[in-house]
């Protein structure tokens, strides 16, 4: 399914992995947690292990698939410190710390090209939203950033919505903050279930900002965002599928 280009009348972004990047990385913020109470465990390790636990706890067996809020964000995030780090003494210290880690701007970096593409896009009168998979830190951490001044609200959250990405109310929920219909929506980010496949299945269009070559050949894409403008201006230009 292609782009609709000269339908599209407003955009979405994803915030972490499009906008925004931990930095230092999960993997190392974990080892340096865990470092603190005389644990040694390494790097990739972890890495392995997070990206398991995080894309296998989705599911809260309370709620239903997807259903989320503040509470059950803490809780699940809880679960997954505790299955990536299992052998803390303290685990509560540990969930706090990093809980605590991640609510800071100076724990996340921006991408190089959000500010660019962010003014070029102000400039030509796309109204923007940012919609993440997140709970409340999120606002402090977008408003730590100077590229995102004035841009962050109105900014859809997860905990905040009920849902998760990939469930269809969410992305209801970004097209009635944009006032747009879906047809007229175009959603952008790094994970070509959330971002692609799931604005979708709910009637928008999807863009996958692939920033590390590793797209599926089916989906269209970006490698990063400074060409988004054109592609919006001129149908199909710079977009690869």
């Amino acid at each position: 399914m292609s782009i609709r280009w000269n339908q599209i009348q407003g955009i979405v972004f994803d915030a972490v992995g499009t906008l925004i990047e931990p930095s230092p990385s999960v993997a190392l913020a974990y080892v340096q947690a865990a470092a603190r109470q005389g644990v040694v465990v390494e790097t990739h390790v972890v890495k392995e292990r997070f990206h398991h636990y995080f894309r296998n706890d989705e599911v809260d067996d309370l709620n239903g698939p997807m259903a989320t809020d503040e509470v059950l964000e803490r809780r699940r995030w809880r679960r997954i410190v505790g299955n990536v780090l299992p052998d803390l003494p303290n685990p509560d210290r540990g969930f706090e710390e990093l809980w605590d880690h991640f609510s800071h701007p100076q724990s996340w970096r921006v991408f190089s090209d959000v500010a660019p593409a962010l003014d070029m896009l102000e400039a030509a009168g796309f109204p923007m939203l940012i919609a993440s998979n997140f709970d409340r830190r999120l606002r402090a951490v977008l408003a730590g950033h100077p590229e995102f001044e004035g841009r962050v609200e109105p900014l859809l959250i997860s905990s905040e919505v009920g849902f998760r990405k990939p469930h269809p109310n969410f992305y209801e929920a970004a097209c009635d903050a944009l006032s747009l219909s879906p047809s007229c929506v175009l959603y952008v980010g790094d994970d070509p279930e959330n971002d692609v496949r799931g604005p979708r299945r709910a009637g928008l269009s999807g863009l996958l900002l692939d920033r590390d070559s590793r797209r599926p050949d089916d989906l269209p894409f970006l490698p990063d965002l400074h060409v988004l403008l054109d592609n919006l201006l001129i149908s199909g230009v710079g977009v690869q599928a």
